[in-house]
Order: structure tokens, then C-alpha cells, then sequence
């Protein structure tokens, strides 16, 4: 809402000291029925203008005052305070190097050294790195506060003390598992039979491996044979009936195996015999394979003869040889058409070849002639009676 008044009104009752040379002024307060508040508003706005000798003072030169938006939608805030604007707390002599160099560590530290526990965290770990200030270079001016061991490209530092609030928002339930976890790891250790359970224990002594082939090109049921044939067997006799086997995806069940076995030797150190791989230090010392052989054969244990879960008797004279204890077919991932996710939960899928399929089957069709019942050629022999 304005207030629009005539100078004429205004300046005769403004006070004889304070008449500026004005015609309208515009303001957002309230108007009142009484003549002192509009000399009081066109006093003061006034103010804002340049004074010049009555003389030289031309009609309409006084700019209306802007209008406070603010006011007219319910804000009646006061005047700003000093801190509020941006420029409050920035420096006044950006033009200097030191300054700018000091304003730039400011807004870029994220130091959380006001927390006396964070503080007193970052003191015991960071030690004189934290606090040591660096020393003047031999030409007299300041080297730069940011290192690269304590801080990134962007000047944020990666002190422990400084990062803990992010890396360890919670240090008493942090404390408190630890402790939790020490005292299960004492009590377990102080056990009788806790030292080790039974399904850690035949996770050390007996390794296992578990390989799983991409999709074969076959059907279950197919697979299923081979599978079959091959569990309990050893390593070895699995991949001689592999070898010698007519079915068409007998080589790829060949091939896994091989990989499995790799593996195996390789990754879980299965398969071995008990022995352990030569260094360059045992031929150094005169270590031949003779004698590795023969010690080999001293310390091999007896041979046992074992039932397995099938009913069939075996005779085992190494421990660690390797064997496929299970093999089992699955269908796997489905493999036609797959959904293409659309806009507001709208799924469909993509028929780009059967399209084309339908498209080649129409220009096939297109290009073929037009079928005709009888020939295209004279009749011949014609007969007033029937040929036959």
C-alpha cells in the first residue's frame, strides 16, 4: 500500500531547515490522519537526496523510494543486521596476498578442534604434526599452510581429529563392541572345548571348493546324466569318463573340471600331499628330489580302505587327493526376452527381433511370384469330346 502526497502539502509542513526541493514521494507506510507522520516520511526521504542551492534545483529530480516487498507479505522484519550480509565477516584488504592466503584457509578448514574430546583425541595421535607451524623460507615469506599430507587439493584437512566426527561419529558404541569383542575372544580361548568350534575346525582341515559353470547349451535333463556320472569319483577318474565319453557336453564338463581343479591346487592349496612348494633356498642348500621323494615315502600314512555314503568301498593312500563329492544341475538365469523398465512403473519388452523377423517374411513374400493354378501357355489338341 502507498502514500502518495502533494509537495506543496509536504514541504509546508516540514520544518524550514529540512525542505528539500521534491514533488512526490513514495513510500509503503500506512497513511494516518494526522499531517506530522507525512512531513516525517517526506523529511526523510528526502535525506537521501542531493542538496543543492535552491537556485539550481530543477522540478522531479528526486528518484521514488523502492518499494519494501517485504512489509506488504506479512515480513515485518526490521532492519537488517550487520552480520546478515555476505561481506560482513570477509576481510576488507582482499588485495593482499596474506590476506587472501589467510580468508582461504578460513573457509576451507573444517577443523573440529572446538570439541574438547575430538581435541584431546587428535592431540595423543597427530602429536606436534597438528600443531608445529612451519618454518620461513630462506627468502623471508610464509610457505603456503597446506600440505599435502594433511590436507586434500581443496584444502580440507584429514586430520584424525579433524575427520572424526565423519570417520567416527560414535566412539563410545565403537569402545563398547571392542570390548564386547575382546572379552568373546578371551572366553573362548579360556574355554575347555572353546578354543576352536567343530565347523572352523573342518573349514581348516578340510577345504573345500565349490565352481559353478556359465549356462550350458543343453537341457537339464541331458546333463543330469553326466552329473550323475561323475559324482564321487575322483578328479581324475571324472575327467578320464569325461574324456572318453560320446555325449556332446561331456568336454565342457571336461574343461570345468580341469578349471575346479586349478583352482583348487592353486587358491586353497588342496591336492598337495601334504608337501609344500620348493623356494629357491632348498636347491641352494643341496635339497635334491631324490631324497625329497624319499622322505616323501617315509612319512606317507597307511593306506585305509573307507565305506562311502553310496555303499562303495575305497582305498585311500593319500589324504589330500581330491574328489567330487557332489555335482547337481540347475536350470540357471532365464535367458529369452528380459523387461526394459519404463516411466511410471510401466514394463515391457523388447520386440525388436521378432519385427524384423516379421518384416523379412513380408519382403520374402513380396518378392515371390503370383502362384498360377494351370500353365501360361495355347491349348492344344482341342476336341469336341472329352480326353478321357
Amino acid at each position: 500500500m502507498s502514500l502518495r502526497l502533494p509537495s506543496r502539502r509536504a514541504l509546508a509542513t516540514a520544518a524550514n531547515g529540512l525542505r528539500p526541493a521534491t514533488t512526490t514521494t513514495t513510500t509503503t507506510t500506512i497513511p494516518t490522519p494526522t499531517t506530522a507522520a507525512a512531513a516525517t516520511t517526506a523529511t526523510t526521504a528526502a535525506h537521501g537526496s542531493v542538496s543543492r542551492p535552491p537556485a539550481a534545483r530543477s522540478l522531479h529530480t528526486t528518484p521514488a523510494r523502492a518499494i519494501e516487498w517485504g512489509r506488504l507479505f506479512g515480513r515485518r522484519g526490521g532492519s537488517k543486521k550487520a552480520g546478515s550480509e555476505p561481506s560482513a565477516g570477509m576481510p576488507q584488504d582482499l588485495q593482499r596476498a596474506k590476506t587472501r592466503e589467510a580468508f582461504m584457509n578460513r573457509m576451507t578448514n573444517t577443523g573440529l578442534d572446538a570439541s574438547p574430546l575430538l581435541a584431546e583425541m587428535g592431540a595423543d595421535e597427530d602429536g606436534e604434526a597438528a600443531t608445529k607451524k612451519p618454518a620461513p623460507s630462506p627468502g623471508g615469506q610464509q610457505p603456503p599452510s597446506r600440505s599435502s599430507a594433511h590436507r586434500t587439493d581443496l584444502g580440507v584437512s584429514l586430520l584424525r581429529g579433524d575427520m572424526a566426527r565423519a570417520v567416527d561419529p560414535d566412539p563410545r558404541s565403537r569402545v563398547r563392541w571392542e570390548r564386547k569383542m575382546v572379552v568373546r575372544h578371551v572366553a573362548r580361548l579360556l574355554a575347555p572345548a572353546g578354543r576352536e568350534s567343530p565347523a572352523e575346525t573342518l573349514a581348516r582341515t578340510e577345504r573345500v571348493l565349490l565352481h559353478k559353470s556359465p549356462p550350458l547349451p543343453t537341457s537339464t535333463k541331458k546333463l543330469m546324466h553326466l552329473a550323475r556320472q561323475i559324482a564321487g569319483k575322483t578328479v581324475d577318474e571324472a575327467l578320464v569318463q569325461m574324456r572318453f565319453s560320446k555325449k556332446k557336453m561331456a568336454q565342457e564338463v571336461r574343461w570345468h573340471l580341469e578349471e575346479a581343479r586349478d583352482l583348487a591346487v592353486v587358491e586353497r592349496g588342496m591336492g598337495l600331499g601334504g608337501r609344500t612348494a620348493r623356494t629357491d633356498n632348498d636347491s641352494e642348500n643341496g635339497t635334491e628330489n631324490g631324497n625329497d621323494n624319499d622322505n616323501d615315502t617315509a612319512d606317507a600314512p597307511a593306506p585305509r580302505t573307507i565305506q562311502t555314503k553310496d555303499g562303495h568301498w575305497r582305498t585311500i593312500a593319500d589324504p589330500t587327493r581330491m574328489y567330487v563329492d557332489q555335482a547337481y544341475v540347475g536350470r540357471g538365469a532365464w535367458r529369452a526376452a528380459t523387461f526394459v523398465r519404463r516411466a511410471r512403473g510401466r514394463r515391457t519388452v523388447e520386440e525388436k527381433t521378432r519385427i524384423r523377423q516379421h518384416e523379412e517374411r513380408v519382403t520374402k513374400e513380396a518378392k515371390k511370384a503370383p502362384w498360377v493354378h494351370l500353365p501360361n501357355r495355347p491349348v492344344t489338341a482341342q476336341r469336341p469330346y472329352y480326353s478321357w
